[in-house]
């Protein structure tokens, strides 16, 4: 890991005394945040992604960020790309596969999330992950010139954007300019009945959630308004995908794709 001590390298400095390791045990999320050791499994990963170039279809960029989701939660990170030389690589032209429109939430970093580097992918984010012009303007430049093949729009569970705006109050400065991004996701699971907009205004965390899936699905709707994006997805050469991060488990589940070679 970066914070990590340096490991001394075969071939000079003094001998290492090798210890076999002890069988493994189910690793806890604070656990597999705390060290890493390199294994086979991680080297196949970090291979399999460095073979990954901007000829990968969008369902195989799409499959490396989910992947990277996966060895994030059993503990196998293979940290690519995250060394100096990936810095000096990249230096004078940025080609990442993937661009993502997050909430601004410390608790959802997206290269952490999907065990990404630097340059592999760029990202957006704002508070309730909402596709306004500008965000939408930063997404088009990745796809138009940075030629990304996954556009995802990222939420997570119990957003604090989402809990603001079902909370009906006015919010001093431009907070209330932002909530007001989130009332159409807000409407449509308000209409399902009366049932669950009392739950919605009493805090019920399931219908919290449940505006936060819609509203991924909704900011996705906002991301196809743009023609540069629908020409993407008409070609086949982008993929526009929504997901929610869960904040218990670590998991990222996909609800949406549109575009690529099969659309949902």
């Amino acid at each position: 890991m970066g914070c990590g001590a340096s490991v001394p390298q075969n071939g000079g400095g003094p001998p290492v005394t090798r210890v076999m390791p002890a069988p493994a045990q189910p690793v806890s999320e604070a656990q597999s945040a705390i060290s890493f050791q390199p294994t086979r499994s991680n080297r196949s990963s970090l291979e399999k992604i460095n073979s990954l170039t901007d000829r990968a279809s969008p369902e195989q960029v799409l499959q490396n960020l989910l992947e990277g989701n996966l060895r994030f939660l059993d503990g196998t990170v293979a940290h690519p790309h995250q060394d100096f030389s990936r810095v000096q690589a990249i230096k004078a032209k940025q080609k990442p596969l993937a661009a993502i429109l997050g909430c601004a939430d410390s608790r959802v970093p997206a290269e952490i999330v999907f065990d990404q580097g630097f340059g592999d992918v760029f990202v957006c984010r704002v508070a309730g992950n909402i596709a306004t012009p500008e965000e939408i303007a930063s997404l088009e430049y990745a796809v138009l010139d940075l030629g990304v093949k996954v556009v995802m729009v990222l939420g997570h569970t119990r957003c604090g954007a989402v809990k603001a705006a079902l909370s009906g109050k006015a919010f001093p400065g431009f907070i209330d300019t932002l909530v007001d991004h989130l009332d159409v996701a807000i409407s449509r699971v308000n209409s399902v009945s009366a049932k669950a907009h009392a739950a919605i205004k009493n805090g019920d965390v399931d219908m919290l959630d449940r505006v936060v899936k819609e509203n991924v699905k909704y900011q996705v709707q906002r991301c196809q308004r743009s023609v540069i994006i629908q020409e993407g997805l008409q070609k086949g050469s982008l993929l526009l995908a929504g997901a929610v991060y869960d904040l218990d488990t670590g998991k990222v589940h996909v609800s949406v794709t549109k575009g690529g070679s099969s659309e949902d």
